[in-house]
């Protein structure tokens, strides 16, 4: 048998707002779009003999996206071929966004604004997607922005709290996010004013400084307010762009704080599940109440590794933990793949499991339906349609 996962309706848990114009691109500046580089000249202009071949510095996920395309423009699987048919398709960004996230029946997302700065409007988005959305808050900019306007710590900290509170009492904001495995890593210290203090005259001068103390503070005034509002505390795990702190960016670097008693009952939701330090993520939702991960980064960005990464995150995660995202931020084509390797990838993985007489058709449906949005509804209260 073949599971087709088509018709269920996906939501992607982790994603940033773009803007898409109706100016033409190049076969360089499109795949730079697709790349998770920061660089500039990653990728150039070139004349190739054979152009079915890869074209120069492209991976294994950007030749799945050409070749997606390609059947989904009725065209050669050629990079340039590709490139044309969007160009002519994105002269309307709204009508082409629209439908590519028709055609993986994508049904809505969860959005950080904090990337890009200046944050996007969201109501510009929403018009160009087409679907609804809700937000997750960033935590940094807050703190970037309050430490120009507060020479003292007491001011700031009494500020940045209440930015928190105020911003979760709005009901499309779901919780709090940070990347702090950005700035200072993930091994989080208990809370410790004298520290978190004294840093502070450096975060002035130095927004970017690794100021752990202060960070570390700021995390848990965070979860503090996640807490009393019954809302998700989002933390970046695992690899990002070349800025990430690799060696502290494991999810285990978290278990301290996560099992102190105070945040047992928060809710914590692991983003891009600690890629590549999977099994920790995972082994963390088997074992404490409150957490959940989400497969967003690695995919669509591993390509064909997204069928690996999904069987080795249930070796441990109960499967109401786990929740579909792409961590797309530049095109829609990004949130269109996203969704369409997923399924192709778990649709092999649980038909795995059923040759196996692991489980049988309809537990398959009942499990992907979770992961690619029952579980969302659930963890997040109120987002049901």
């Amino acid at each position: 048998m073949t599971l087709d996962l088509r018709s269920i309706k996906a939501i992607d848990v982790h994603a940033h707002p773009y803007l898409l114009s109706s100016t033409p691109l190049s076969v360089v500046d499109f795949v730079q779009k697709l790349s998770l580089s920061v660089i500039p000249d990653m990728f150039k202009e070139t004349t190739r003999t054979n152009p079915k071949l890869p074209f120069p510095g492209t991976n294994m996920y950007m030749q799945i996206t050409i070749q997606r395309l390609a059947k989904f423009f009725a065209c050669e699987p050629i990079a340039e071929e590709v490139v044309a048919h969007r160009n002519r398709l994105a002269h309307d960004p709204a009508a082409y966004t629209q439908s590519l996230f028709r055609d993986a029946n994508l049904a809505g997302h969860l959005l950080d604004f904090g990337y890009p700065q200046p944050p996007l409007s969201k109501e510009d988005y929403n018009r160009l997607t087409g679907v609804p959305s809700w937000e997750i808050y960033r935590i940094e900019p807050v703190m970037v922005r309050l430490r120009e306007q507060h020479a003292d710590f007491g001011g700031f900290i009494e500020a940045y709290r209440a930015e928190l509170r105020d911003a979760l009492k709005n009901s499309d904001v779901l919780g709090l996010k940070s990347i702090i495995a950005y700035r200072s890593g993930l091994e989080i210290a208990p809370m410790d004013e004298a520290q978190a203090r004294d840093d502070y005259p450096h975060f002035c001068s130095d927004s970017r400084a690794k100021v752990k103390a202060l960070r570390d503070y700021c995390l848990h005034v965070a979860m503090e307010e996640c807490h009393l509002a019954d809302k998700v505390m989002h933390i970046h795990t695992g690899v990002g762009d070349g800025e990430v702190i690799l060696p502290k960016a494991s999810p285990s670097f978290l278990l301290d704080m996560l099992r102190d008693k105070k945040y047992v009952e928060t809710k914590v939701h692991l983003v891009h599940g600690g890629y590549p330090w999977i099994e920790e993520a995972a082994f963390i939702t088997s074992v404490l109440p409150n957490v959940y991960m989400d497969i967003s980064l690695q995919n669509p960005f591993i390509g064909h590794g997204v069928e690996r990464i999904l069987s080795q995150v249930f070796e441990f995660a109960p499967f109401n933990k786990v929740m579909y995202g792409s961590d797309a931020f530049t095109c829609p084509e990004m949130n269109w793949l996203g969704v369409h390797l997923f399924k192709e990838c778990f649709a092999r993985v649980l038909e795995g499991w059923i040759k196996r007489d692991y489980i049988d058709q309809d537990v398959a449906y009942h499990i992907a339906e979770g992961v690619l949005y029952k579980n969302f509804e659930e963890v997040y209260p109120g987002t049901k349609s």
